[in-house]
Parts: structure tokens; sequence; C-alpha cells
């Protein structure tokens, strides 16, 4: 690698180290040199407000590839950029028209950082576009608020004395508005339909929006009604399956309204939701109860419920399903390990005896659990005792050493004192480690047959 290069490549990475926004600037830069695309190099610089910089990328592009360099790559740049640049003061009016400023905020652009940094190019044709563009949009969002919020057109002569400043765009605001009014009658027949009013009530709310010079927009109205008058009854027959009514009841009750009853959904939703009921019970039941499936039909009425053709089949194969897990070892098992009550008649004969041990088996389990857990208590303690005895034996034995091995220790009744009581501590310490030592021993050896004992409690059960 030559000089200039390794030069060229440790400059990036000084960069990055000191700024994460340039590095990663410096790697694009490099993905475009490697592309080669010369029209889409100036559209970037372009975009991003910069002035021509052809020299500048041509330099750091001889450097990643340069048989991507070429004759044209001049001409192609500068139409890129060109494009680019019309595409940054284009964004930058269209912006500026959305907000609602006047066309003289220009001149403020001009002196503003993001241009004067960068040193753009000027284009105010492309801004003053992009200003209209802008100011269309403006226009338009906001007659789509007033239209939605339920204003009349009327108030088109105040949105103009507002918006005099920037133009008034009549056209573009009334397009807006009339998309506003058509969401506000949807809106409304929503509304109606999702709380059960008839839309013969339109003709009273047609009558009310007329005296307010308010457009009545009824397909708008009447498409959102119609779709949410199947979810109300789609609503009420959940509701209904099980607080004891049924489509008869519903039927004089919408006739009663003047309200438009989808017969067929309601039947659909009120059947499905007697079929989640069923499933529902049956899998209560299933798990730890016996089959109640005639007594529950029996009192369907009474517990404001109905019985449907699918009802028995329902029912059964949830309670089938759900008496498998319930008459599951492992989960006799876990009910022995809480000494909760298992109720084995609910299973098959068959596998009783086998769910009876496994339940016995569960409560053994948490009865030798229990003792596991004070035998390891008991050998931390004992293990904590040693090694702290075995700590002052050791720093005992260092003091007497020192002192046998200090010649110029001298020998008095306190020296021999204290020779004499080190002598005892020690002696009483190392009984003491024997002491613990067979206890420790027989506290492992306890650890282990637990140990054992729970994985043959287990390994029975569940093998």
């Amino acid at each position: 690698m030559n000089s200039k290069l390794s030069k060229f490549l440790i400059f990036p990475v000084l960069i990055c180290i000191f700024s994460l926004s340039a590095c990663q600037t410096h790697i694009n830069r490099v993905q475009d040199c490697k592309t080669g695309d010369w029209n889409l190099i100036g559209a970037k610089d372009g975009e991003k407000g910069l002035a021509l910089e052809f020299d500048e990328r041509k330099q750091l592009c001889a450097e990643i590839d340069a048989s991507k360099i070429n004759i044209e790559s001049a001409r192609q740049y500068q139409a890129g950029w060109e494009q680019g640049n019309e595409r940054f003061w284009l964004d930058l009016g269209a912006a500026d028209g959305r907000a609602a400023l006047p066309m003289s905020q220009f001149e403020f652009q001009l002196t503003s950082s993001k241009v004067r940094d960068r040193k753009t190019p000027i284009n105010r044709l492309a801004y003053e576009s992009g200003w209209r563009q802008g100011r269309t949009v403006y226009w338009r969002t906001l007659g789509e608020q007033d239209g939605s919020a339920g204003a009349s057109l009327d108030i088109e002569r105040q949105r103009a004395t507002e918006g005099e400043k920037i133009g008034f765009d009549a056209s573009s605001y009334r397009e807006g508005w009339s998309n506003g009014n058509f969401l506000y009658w949807e809106r409304i027949g929503y509304t109606d339909a999702h709380e059960g009013v008839s839309n013969s009530y339109l003709t009273t709310r047609a009558t009310q929006a007329q005296t307010k010079n308010l457009r009545v927009r009824e397909d708008a109205y009447n498409n959102a009604w119609n779709k949410e008058i199947v979810e109300y009854w789609k609503r009420l027959a959940s509701q209904d399956a099980t607080t004891g009514r049924d489509v008869n009841t519903r039927r004089a009750d919408a006739k009663q309204r003047n309200l438009k009853f989808t017969e067929d959904e309601y039947k659909r939703a009120w059947e499905q939701r007697l079929i989640d009921y069923w499933r529902d019970v049956g899998k209560e039941d299933g798990f730890g109860k016996r089959n109640f499936l005639e007594e529950r039909m029996a009192n369907a009425r009474r517990d404001n419920v109905f019985v449907i053709p699918q009802t028995r089949d329902v029912y059964q194969q949830a309670w089938g399903e759900s008496n498998a897990r319930f008459c599951d070892v492992a989960n006799a098992f876990e009910y022995g390990r809480r000494v909760a009550q298992f109720d084995f008649f609910v299973c098959f004969e068959p596998k009783q005896n086998q769910l009876r041990r496994a339940w016995h088996n569960g409560r053994e389990f948490e009865v030798v659990l229990r003792k596991q857990r004070e035998n390891q208590e008991e050998l931390e303690r004992l293990a904590s005792r040693r090694n702290e005895h075995e700590r002052r034996l050791e720093r005992l034995e260092k003091e007497i050493r020192k002192d046998a091995e200090n010649k110029n220790r001298p020998v008095t009744a306190e020296t021999a004192a204290i020779d004499k009581r080190r002598d005892k501590e020690r002696q009483e310490l190392q009984e003491s480690i024997a002491r613990i030592h067979p206890r420790l021993e027989d506290a492992k050896k306890w650890d282990y047959r637990y140990a054992r004992e729970l994985q043959d409690l287990k390994r029975e059960v569940l093998q």
C-alpha cells in the first residue's frame, strides 16, 4: 500500500473518533464512489443543500475506485445536482407553505444557518413552486378539519380573512371541507348504529343540519350506519346468549324501535357465543370435576343460557381434553406437593391407583425436600464454623511460630502465661475441628441421600 493511500485511510478513522455523524457521511460517500452513479451522487449533494462539489467528490473517488470516473462524470454530476438543488428548495418552500408562512419567508431562509452554512445556491422559482404546493395542502387540510368538525361552509369567509397574508385558496379549502363533511356524516352514522339508533333518525339530523346551513351527506351516513348496525347486533347477540335472550326477543325489539334487524348475523354470533360457553364450562368441569353435562343442560334456562345442537359434542370434547390434563400423573404429583385435595374418582378407574401413588409421592417429595433444606442449612453452618476455627488456628500457629523464632523474646512470667493460653486455645480449636468433621461428613452423606430420594420419588411417577 502506498503512503498516500495509507494517509487517506487513516484520516477517516480519525474523523470517526471525533464525530459519528462525520464518520457515517464518509462511509456513505465511499459507498457512492464504489457504486459510481454520478447522477445520484450529484442529486444527493443537491438535496442536502450543498454547493457543487464535483472536484472534492472526484478526488475522494479516485482513491476508492478510479475506474468509476470517466469523461461523462462531471456532466452527470451537474445534472443530478441541479435536480437535487431544485428538490431542496421545493421541500423548503412546501414546508413553509404547509406552516401557513407567507412567501416572503424565502428571504428569511436565505439567512438561515441551513442555507448560509452550506453556501446553498439559490433557486427562488423552485422555492415558490414548493410553497404554492404546501399552501394548497394547508388549505385542504384546514378545510377537512372544519368539515369533519361539523362546521358549515359559511366558515369559508372567516378562513379567507384569517389567511389573507398567505392568500386564500378557495378551491383547495372547499375540496378539503367536502372530504371532512363526508367524514362528519360517516361518524354520525357510525355512532347512531353503534348505540342502536334507527337510521330513520337521519331525517331529524338532516333538518337540524339544514338550519345550520350544513350540507347533508346521506350516502356517507347510510354507508357507515349499515356497516355498524351489523356489529351492533353481533355484540348484542353475544350478550343475549348468556343472559336469556334469543332471536325472537330481539326481532320484536327491533320492530318496536323501527330498527333494521340483521337476523342472520345475529344468529351466527349468538350461536358462536353459546359454542364458546359450552366449551368453557366443559373445560372448567373437566379439570377436577365429574361430567355435569346432563345437569347443565337441564338447568340451562335457570342459568340464562341455551342448549344448541352442538352443545353435547362441544362440552364433551372440552371436558375430555381438560380431564386428560387433570388426570395426568405429573399433575397429581404437583397436587401432592401442595397437599391439595385431588378427586381421583373423576379419572378413569384403571389410572386411579397410579394417580394415588403420584399424589402420595408428591406429598413425600415435599417432606424429603424440607429435610434436605434443613440438612443443607446445618451443612452450611458446620462448614462455616469449621472454616472460622481453621482460620483462627492458622493465625494462632503463626503467632506461636513467630514468638518461637524470636531469640530476643524475654522469658518472663507474662510471656509464659501467653504461651500457656495460646497452647490451650490451640488445643480447644483442634478438638472443636475434630468434633465438627464427622458431623460435617455425615451431613454431606445425608445431602446425597436426600437428593437420590427426591430423584427416585420423581422417577417412579414420571418414568
